[in-house]
């Protein structure tokens, strides 16, 4: 992959415009259910206050070597809060961060090791605390655990605000970085190490971690597929990420500590909301006129935990419903099976291939292999695949099957925001899709798949390894 293709994929700030497009079902972002993270509440006449936890891991040699990078986007970050000195009484700030080795910048001198820090109004943040050198890892749930306990120690809060900053590449049953790599991965790259943080890693750190997130913010490419959704809900009130690639403006935590201390009337869900959603307009705010085709399609989807079951339960009935058609026609033959629905299975899974693919969309086919460690995802719209399905087919139980999904989809997602590029304005949460044959090809078997928590609910597995879609990935 050439540095100039690499630059096309990193260098994000201000460079993103985001034709803002709400969900179906804004109005019900006001949930009833009281937020349990410890806030005050709309009715308390004091500020609530929040602590933005910060876990970062650096871009690695290949963004070193350009000079630029996430660890040049991290760097500029933490900047603000050090040197600007602009945070007020009710915003507080921690951060653990592992360098990339080679990086020389304003606060490190290339050895690539792991420090940490806090800051708030009365402590400048300047004593830079060591955690680990260069071969300190990232992904061991109890460092993701003490760095999280460390920060409710040391900058004690009403509500914590968890973003984890890294390169991202969606939940996949193999890399091409590291033959060694075990499980599931794709969360926050360290390069170092050659590992990824897991899911079952970072679920594993968050519940020894014993606390309830505000909002747990994922700030790296193809974080917003389902399986993490459903992994990470019971930790935290609010899952703010990406289907696509993540945009560079998710450094920027500047501004989501000045909508935190100047734009929030209260600690409701509303008022919430309405602060994502202005942070997100103020983040993503420039023309993509004189920009290529890099960026053109970006999203960011705030989603609603406490609705995340009904997701779950759908996503089981249309799984359900599909695999009895399958059985059905199995059972009667193709003949009788497309006089009874019009079509037969086969041209369901024809329908079904041209489901929206959230691999990284600024790429041409042609540079897919050249790039493999980053857009080797599997991942597609969840909702448009129910579509395609249920519009071949003329099935009453899967058109009401694809219509549940939508709503419990819809009425999940507080915000969600596209670019003007994407052709999809309406996305729902993205998630892994193969067929029979890659599934035993990639060896999905012991890849985990099967022990996630999103496929013990849903038996979403028993599609993947029964269906012949013919997928281009």
């Amino acid at each position: 992959m050439s540095i100039i293709q690499y630059l096309r994929v990193i260098l994000f700030a201000a460079v993103a415009s985001l034709a803002f497009t709400s969900c179906d079902d804004v109005e019900d972002i006001n949930n009833p259910n009281t937020p349990s993270g410890g806030g005050t509440g709309s009715n308390n006449k004091e500020q609530t206050t929040y602590t933005i936890i910060y876990y970062a891991s650096g871009g690695g040699a290949e963004d070193t070597a350009a000079g630029r990078g996430l660890d040049l986007a991290i760097e500029k970050s933490i900047e603000y809060f050090l040197d600007k000195r602009k945070l007020e009484k009710n915003v507080k700030f921690t951060a653990c961060i592992k360098w990339s080795k080679g990086y020389e910048g304003k606060y490190v001198n290339g050895d690539g090791q792991t420090y940490r820090f806090h800051i708030d109004k009365e402590h400048d943040g300047h004593d830079f605390e060591f955690v680990g050198d260069n071969s300190y890892p990232i992904n061991d749930p109890n460092n993701i655990a003490e760095f999280i306990s460390w920060s409710k120690e040391v900058a004690p809060s009403d509500e914590y605000i968890v973003v984890f900053s890294g390169h991202g590449n969606g939940w996949h049953p193999q890399v091409g970085i590291n033959d060694t790599i075990e499980g599931t991965r794709g969360i926050m790259r360290d390069t170092d190490t050659g590992r990824y943080i897991s899911c079952e890693e970072l679920s594993m750190g968050l519940k020894i971690a014993d606390t309830h997130f505000r909002m747990i913010f994922m700030g790296s490419c193809l974080m917003n597929t389902i399986e993490y959704v459903t992994a990470l809900s019971q930790y935290t009130d609010y899952i703010l990420a990406s289907s696509h690639i993540s945009v560079m403006f998710t450094t920027e935590l500047n501004l989501l500590a000045h909508m935190l201390e100047r734009e929030l009337k209260d600690n409701s869900d509303e008022s919430f909301v309405v602060g994502i959603n202005d942070y997100l307009s103020n983040g993503i705010n420039t023309t993509i006129s004189n920009t290529d085709h890099v960026y053109d399609r970006i999203d960011f989807t705030l989603t609603d935990c406490r609705k995340v079951d009904g997701i779950i339960e759908a996503t089981k009935s249309f799984t359900d419903t599909i695999i009895a058609l399958y059985d059905e026609e199995e059972k009667i033959g193709e003949e009788a099976f497309k006089s009874k629905y019009g079509a037969t299975i086969a041209d369901m899974e024809l329908a079904m291939a041209e489901s929206y693919h959230f691999l990284g969309q600024f790429m041409d086919e042609d540079e897919i292999n050249e790039s493999e460690y980053i857009r080797q995802s599997f991942t597609y719209d969840l909702g448009d695949i129910a579509l395609k399905a249920s519009s071949a087919l003329n099935s009453t139980a899967l058109k009401n099957a694809y219509e549940a999904l939508h709503k419990a989809s819809q009425d999940a997602q507080s915000v969600c925001y596209t670019t003007t590029m994407v052709n999809k304005k309406k996305l729902h949460h993205s998630i892994v899709l193969t067929n029979a044959e890659k599934w035993k090809e990639r060896n999905y078997d012991d890849s985990g798949y099967e022990e996630l928590l999103f496929n013990k609910r849903t038996g979403w597995s028993r599609f993947l390894k029964r269906n012949n879609i013919p997928l281009k990935f």
